[in-house]
């Protein structure tokens, strides 16, 4: 098909200006035509810098562990041996520079390079980036053959699930809690798209919940019957949220009549649980769900719940649906859609009353509007939705306390309840950063520190009153951030020890963004438990591991990190010994840096502070966007860095930069 309009239109063309040509010479008396000139050599191909400098020097320190199918991390390079080659695959060089730039290439034991070689492989990766400058374009069919641009219009995850029922009913219900567990996929997070699927498990739970949900938010007691007809409650469009359902609905009088009144609770109800006002053929099927409970003898709040039903397993409940336009192309959501992303993004939840009636008016394109807004709801204690969702996932804590836990017989103190205690430590510390503005990089030290009573007892820190979780000082560095949160230090420890693996891996991933490969078939086990074995301790077991080449690469870069965050045990406590032996949490990285325990290493993880914030920036506008990132929103992530940077990198920058930014409020349509 391609090839025949490729056909017809280069026929025709050649046709049009056939006819043009022809047209030109009539009107023009004859000229006589140049004779031609003396053939010329041909000029000679400019050389091939790649080839000629950069290869030789990848071929002698990369390919050794980067050569072939089974490479080390999955990094081939030997298909790059032109220049032309390298240009195709411009993120694998990307990866090489900045290995190379931590001095983490060529791996520890091999032969090194030199500052001129160095210099050579840098400069040509760097002048040769394909860097995408314009910050307004999204991922299509016409400039990028597979891409993640196209946002499906996604099922609510569980966490939103639950949310949303909170606000509709006024009741914290949590039924999804009984649902499948949500995937997850993109940046790292349960709300991708791609990942939410519908299964006919989930389908008979979206049945079960509705009808729970119904019958304890609208009891049909003759009690509150009787007391609602005698008193009906006023109602307003968007009145749902508290103090219950039961509340907030119309009951016949004289007047209204009984159908009357159910079409106005039914109008109420939809708007806010379908996040738009209600189309009225939508009303009339809803209200001949009504008729049909009438006309067989149901009472009046019996045939509104079956209404209402209907409305909480209704597509435009359960997916957060983005109607697109008849043809294909990037265009700007509409105002009620924009409002839904919002307010799942900042709030985790529904719109409120004030996000809706802007969406009605139609004012959510106006960028002042939109701003304002995203301050507002920034300052409402429902952002702590954001702070939940994106807080536990980020930092993999989610499975703590279930499939996650340390030996019951070694830590007889850990229980369910300290678990719930670490991931709420972990979810105020970010609510706190977000609520007061404070800077990104509180993220990796800060001077305080989220406690209730229980876990500051745990952690040996002085005493705080009250289980309710607050802020509290510290008198030393060792705790503050990231690294120091006990739901973090027992998740990346084994259930009878410490894993200094574990952790240096953690730190890479998830703080600096880095890409850690899995280990080799033949890496060999550590043993599970610290006790000493062939009088060795498990810090000297490690750094023998780490003379196996295959394994000095990537150990190298993890070890020392992890080794910095040995004076915490298990469960998150602080220890100077171990198994009869004083803890050494000294460590130097790959580019000589040097340090000794968890606060000298947050001092060396600030030097890089451009990889965190980039690593952030990029988690957060994948939570965002509920989708995988592409080149087009490389330009995004760079700007909101810069934006951080020039704002002493506080939280509002990164969640108003993101929600303001060009992928955020348009979408491409693929028809």
């Amino acid at each position: 098909m391609l090839a025949s309009r490729l056909h017809v239109l280069g026929f025709s063309t050649f046709a049009a200006l056939a006819i043009f040509t022809t047209y030109a010479v009539a009107q023009k008396p004859p000229v006589q035509l140049p004779q031609p000139a003396e053939p010329q050599p041909a000029a000679a191909l400019p050389p091939d810098d790649f080839a000629l400098k950069v290869r030789p020097i990848v071929e002698h320190h990369c390919m050794p562990c980067h050569d072939g199918a089974e490479s080390d991390g999955g990094l081939n390079l030997a298909p790059y041996a032109t220049s032309a080659d390298a240009l195709a695959a411009p993120l694998v060089w990307e990866q090489v520079m900045a290995r190379v730039n931590l001095h983490e290439m060529p791996p520890e034991g091999s032969d090194q390079l030199n500052d001129e070689k160095r210099s050579t492989l840098v400069h040509w990766i760097a002048a040769h980036r394909r860097v995408e400058d314009d910050c307004h374009k999204l991922a299509t069919d016409s400039n990028q053959s597979f891409y993640p641009g196209h946002v499906m219009s996604r099922r609510l995850s569980r966490s939103e699930y639950n949310n949303t029922i909170r606000d509709l009913t006024g009741l914290d219900l949590r039924p999804a809690d009984a649902f499948p567990s949500d995937g997850s996929g993109g940046e790292g997070f349960d709300n991708t798209g791609d990942t939410l699927f519908v299964s006919p498990v989930l389908l008979e739970q979206y049945l079960l919940a509705a009808t729970r949900v119904l019958d304890i938010a609208l009891p049909e007691t003759a009690e509150i019957r009787n007391k609602l007809a005698d008193n009906p409650p006023p109602i307003s469009p968007h009145a749902f949220s508290r103090p219950f359902l039961i509340s907030r609905i119309a009951f016949p009088s004289d007047p209204p009549s009984p159908r009357a009144a159910a079409e106005q609770s039914i109008i109420h109800f939809a708007r806010r649980a379908f996040r738009r006002p209600l189309a009225d053929d939508e009303l009339q099927r809803l209200m001949t769900l009504f008729d049909r409970a009438q006309a067989r003898g149901d009472a009046y709040l019996p045939s509104l719940k079956l209404a209402f039903k209907a409305i909480l397993i209704s597509p435009h409940f359960l997916f957060l649906v983005e109607p697109e336009p008849d043809t294909e192309g990037v265009y700007p959501l509409g105002h009620h859609q924009l409002a839904a992303r919002l307010s799942y993004f900042i709030w985790n939840t529904m719109p409120d009353d004030e996000l809706a009636q802007l969406a009605d008016a139609g004012k959510l394109h106006d960028e002042s509007v939109l701003r304002n807004q995203i301050r507002r709801m920034l300052a409402d204690p429902k952002a702590c939705g954001l702070a939940d969702s994106f807080a536990t996932q980020w930092l993999n804590i989610g499975a703590l306390g279930s499939t996650v836990k340390p030996d019951a017989e070694r830590f007889p103190e850990f229980d369910a309840q300290l678990a719930a205690d670490m991931r709420a430590e972990a979810v105020g510390l970010l609510e706190t950063i977000l609520r007061e503005d404070r800077s990104l990089l509180d993220l990796v030290d800060a001077d305080y520190a989220v406690l209730n009573d229980r876990l500051a007892a745990h952690y040996g820190l002085p005493p705080v009153e009250g289980s309710e979780f607050r802020k509290v000082p510290l008198n030393d560095r060792r705790r503050g951030g990231v690294l120091g949160l006990g739901a973090v230090l027992t998740t990346t420890s084994l259930p009878l020890r410490t894993s200094p693996v574990l952790r240096g891996k953690w730190v890479l991933e998830e703080v600096l963004g880095a890409s850690v490969p899995p280990p080799p078939p033949n890496a060999g086990v550590l043993p599970e438990d610290d006790r000493q074995a062939d009088g060795l301790t498990l810090r000297q077991r490690l750094e023998l591991h780490r003379t196996n080449p295959e394994c000095a690469a990537c150990h190298q870069r993890m070890d020392p990190l992890g080794f910095g965050l040995e004076c915490f045990d298990a469960t998150g406590r602080w220890r100077h010994h171990n198994a009869g032996q004083p803890i050494d949490s000294s460590g130097t990285l790959p580019d000589g840096q040097t340090f000794n325990g968890p606060a000298e290493l947050k001092q060396v993880l600030l030097t890089r502070r451009g990889e965190f914030l980039h690593n952030v920036t990029r988690k957060m506008l994948g939570y965002a966007l509920g989708r995988g990132l592409s080149q087009f929103d490389d330009c995004v992530v760079r700007e909101t860095v810069k934006s951080l940077e020039a704002n002493d990198c506080r939280s509002s920058v990164l969640v108003e930069q993101i929600a303001m930014s060009y992928p955020f409020r348009h979408r491409y349509a693929k028809k």
